[in-house]
């Protein structure tokens, strides 16, 4: 199906998108830049962060073109829901209406289901941003593609005025290489748990720490997104693997340069990660399947491991160049200690085949001890509130185990499956640390304090650094300073 017009500058397409319609519409355009947004039940959120994003990008990038795509996975073939589409197409006409007649040119939005397209109907984060990658190889004007989650509630234009900055002291300084932009903000103590305990200490296998290598938020220049349309998509990629994917493709590359800015903030609907739904495991099947590639291709891992490679870091844009002041994450309502409680206690069992392959007789009895002291609390009000007791330098050790059994084995599912449950264990222990810190040492005190959970607002700046964004910094450098250990497991 092709996109057809609403109005000036608005487009709509439809399930299974005809290849070539939405790269050939940008080609007539002559896009420059491309704001793509995943979307999925966004239609709360993607009207304002579209009205956002076109104020912002007329500003920016006045006298451009540039133009938003939308990449629906609400609307599918068997299921035609399309209100975040007309979300978005209400958002855009709207803001499309109140520009200049000159301003209006240089803006074009796209909105479109993913489902069908190239015949692929794999629902997920990936495949909507596959879309978007494959159509831009019809549009040779496009020098460079923001990816934003379709939930963000921030002000788009400082993060428009930083991804400009850094595209141009790139061209002035590095020339024609490509780039890509991650970022760094503040997230919520209980949000970013894959992020924290799993993605940033296994880019370093890779030979650079990347920190925010799923924010969801990157940029990625022309020549980048050709890593996207090269790659292999396999399920993990196409649902929800996509950005752990292309940060590793990018640090493979030595023909890219990646930076690291800082945004302040991430404002959005902070995920319940901890549930161990489908998405973590696809994410770190997603981590392990390149870290195979790259070992297979040529072997980087096993060389990253063996020889002594000082740990390359991006290029760090800190709030003293983005010009970003720290926001606060605030409070928030999302964790439930019962719940937590309850998913550890219920899903070991059917992990516990995946944990046994994976690690050494010794971790496991220390598991399998922390895990029947559990089950043996009873969780009452007056009970010391306590989950698994995975501290971070038994993850650590977990994670080298993984990683020698992955690469021994090659067994992709059985590691993901151990870390899948694991990790949540540890990030778990990490929150506990928090909310301990803050006051609560029963699983009742905790109870009231979940209600609104947060730092004040005096306190914030201060330990959003200390006590997160530096103690996982160090999560990560410890697991690389000690990956010779990964050896004497495999």
């Amino acid at each position: 199906m092709s996109l057809d017009k609403v109005e000036k500058g608005l487009f709509r397409g439809g399930c299974a998108p005809k290849e070539g319609s939405l790269g050939m519409l940008l080609d007539e355009f002559g896009a420059q830049v491309v704001v793509g947004h995943p979307t999925f039940r966004n239609q709360d959120n993607i009207g304002q962060e579209l009205a956002k994003g076109i104020k912002a990008a007329n500003e920016v990038y006045s006298g451009q073109k540039v133009a938003f795509v939308v990449s629906d996975g609400t609307c599918r073939m068997d299921s035609p829901d399309e209100s975040t589409m007309i979300a978005a197409l209400d958002g855009a006409s709207r803001t499309l209406g109140e520009l200049r007649s000159e301003a209006r040119d240089h803006i074009l939005v796209a909105i479109s289901p993913y489902d069908g397209y190239r015949g692929d109907r794999t629902p997920g984060k990936g495949s909507a941003l596959k879309l978007i990658f494959d159509e831009l190889a019809f549009c040779p004007t496009v020098r460079k593609v923001i990816l934003l989650d379709g939930d963000l509630r921030n002000d788009l234009k400082p993060w428009f005025d930083v991804f400009l900055s850094v595209e141009k002291a790139h061209r002035a300084h590095r020339g024609q290489r490509d780039f890509f932009i991650t970022a760094r903000y503040a997230r919520h103590f209980v949000d970013a748990s894959l992020t924290r305990f799993v993605v940033g200490p296994l880019t370093t296998l890779m030979g650079e720490y990347v920190p925010g290598g799923i924010s969801g938020d990157i940029v990625l220049s022309a020549g980048a997104v050709r890593h996207e349309r090269d790659a292999q998509w396999d399920e993990h990629r196409r649902r929800y693997g996509t950005d752990i994917a292309t940060t590793f493709d990018n640090i493979a590359d030595p023909e890219t340069d990646i930076y690291e800015v800082y945004l302040g903030a991430k404002l959005h609907d902070i995920t319940d990660e901890a549930k161990l739904s489908v998405m973590p495991r696809e994410v770190i099947g997603s981590a392990l399947t390149r870290l195979l590639h790259y070992e297979n291709q040529d072997g980087r891992v096993n060389r990253q491991i063996r020889e002594e490679i000082t740990l390359k870091r991006p290029y760090v844009w800190g709030p003293e160049r983005t010009v970003i002041d720290f926001i606060d994450p605030g409070y928030t309502d999302v964790f439930d200690v019962d719940r937590k409680r309850a998913t550890l206690v219920e899903k070991f069992p059917p992990y516990q085949k995946a944990i046994e392959k994976v690690l050494n007789p010794e971790t496991l009895a220390t598991l399998r001890q922390a895990y029947a002291r559990m089950t043996n609390v009873s969780g009452d009000d007056s009970d010391p509130f306590e989950f698994l007791g995975v501290s971070r330098d038994l993850w650590i050790d977990i994670l080298y185990q993984s990683i020698a059994f992955l690469l021994s084995s090659q067994d992709i599912e059985t590691a993901s499956g151990c870390l899948n449950y694991l990790y949540t264990a540890a990030f778990l222990e990490f929150c506990r640390e928090k909310i301990n810190s803050l006051g609560a040492q029963t699983f009742g005190e905790v109870r009231l304090m979940q209600k609104s959970l947060g730092v004040p607002a005096h306190q914030a700046q201060s330990f959003y650094k200390s006590e997160v964004d530096d103690i996982v910094d160090r999560l990560a450098q410890a697991f690389y300073k000690g990956r010779r250990k990964i050896l004497s497991y495999q």
